[in-house]
């Protein structure tokens, strides 16, 4: 049987559409079911977080105890070169002990020593002072001389010879004036070779270990280039933070009680205490923490206090929780109405 083609693209537009109709409802239902599945109920209950809690703060009479608090080194530093050159050599190596202003990292310094040299025998060398002194003192004595004939034989040498012994004189003065200004700059050029001098070596700020050496031998440096990381461990920063119900009761100085909190471990460590002073309270609450920051500089003997590790403080103040501020006791008042301190109503 034969379709004309107006009859065949009806049908063919008819079945398309069926089809999708149908590939339709079957997504819908694919849809709704998956979003029932995935969505909780209204009355299920909400899942439990089963993280541990957080450490709370805990007070008793006269101290708070602060935990997670972070270890910190209290002396850490990078020691830099003040000049760029090159680097003669580096004396400690990792693991070294150092002391206080021992010279520790040299560059090359030749022409620096010999410029040194030069300004410290111009600073030396007097002979200018010397020789003007010297003739100050021959042209004082024609002068005098002179002086002495004219009052003997008045006239006897004429008066321009006179003054011209005088200028000679006051000469000699004013060249011993100028030699000892020359050689108190050279002894300022002396002193100024002498610093730049030592910029070519860096010394120790305190005592303490090399943590790292940066630069070696032989390296290039320029102004501020890291060569060296020196840290002491005699003392550290213990810092916490410290809520605003015992800020007004902390002061600066008070007395701390450091133990470490390692979490999952029980080591013998934990057991000892370390002891020190608050250093530090800031005058800023933090609004994530809801306090200030505070640290302590406790004493560290043996290094056992590792910075990065966590510890618990206890602030010892010895005061009342609020500060020890009172209240003001209201008045009584009588079955009169008059108050009996003040006779008042």
């Amino acid at each position: 049987m034969r379709f004309s083609r107006s009859k065949l693209f009806c049908l063919t537009v008819a079945g398309l559409s069926a089809g999708m109709l149908v590939a339709g409802n079957n997504f819908t239902q694919a849809w709704q079911t998956s979003s029932q599945t995935s969505r909780p109920r209204a009355n299920s209950a909400p899942s439990l977080d089963e993280s541990e809690p957080a450490e709370q703060v805990t007070r008793e009479p006269g101290a708070v105890t602060l935990p997670k608090c972070s270890v910190k080194l209290l002396d850490s530093v990078v020691l830099a070169s003040d000049r760029p050159g090159l680097i003669a050599f580096v004396e400690p190596k990792e693991g070294d002990i150092v002391r206080k202003d021992q010279e520790i990292v040299f560059l090359k310094d030749e022409i620096a020593v010999a410029i040194f040299k030069v300004t410290k025998q111009k600073a030396e060398n007097d002979v200018n002072k010397r020789f003007a002194e010297k003739s100050a003192a021959v042209a004082e004595a024609e002068w005098k001389k002179m002086l002495e004939s004219n009052r003997k034989v008045p006239g006897s040498i004429p008066s321009t010879e006179v003054e011209r012994a005088k200028l000679n004189y006051e000469k000699g003065l004013l060249q011993g004036e100028q030699a000892v200004f020359e050689q108190a700059v050279a002894v300022l050029e002396m002193e100024k070779a002498a610093a730049e001098l030592k910029t070519y070596k860096i010394e120790a700020p305190f005592d303490g270990e090399v943590r790292k050496v940066l630069k070696h031998k032989g390296e290039a440096v320029t102004q501020g280039t890291p060569i060296l990381e020196l840290i002491s461990t005699r003392s550290v920063r213990v810092e916490g933070y410290l809520p605003i119900e015992d800020y007004y009761s902390v002061r600066k100085g008070d007395p701390v009680e450091v133990r470490l909190d390692i979490p999952d471990k029980d080591l013998e460590i934990e057991k000892e205490i370390f002891e020190g002073k608050v250093y530090f309270i800031d005058k800023t609450v933090s609004p994530v923490t809801h306090g200030a920051r505070v640290w302590a500089e406790v004493q560290n003997p043996g290094a056992r206090l590792i910075e990065g590790l966590y510890a618990k403080m206890t602030i010892r103040h010895g005061r009342k929780e609020g500060g020890g501020i009172t209240k003001k006791a209201a008045p009584k008042i009588g079955p009169s109405g008059i108050s009996p301190a003040s006779g008042t109503k």
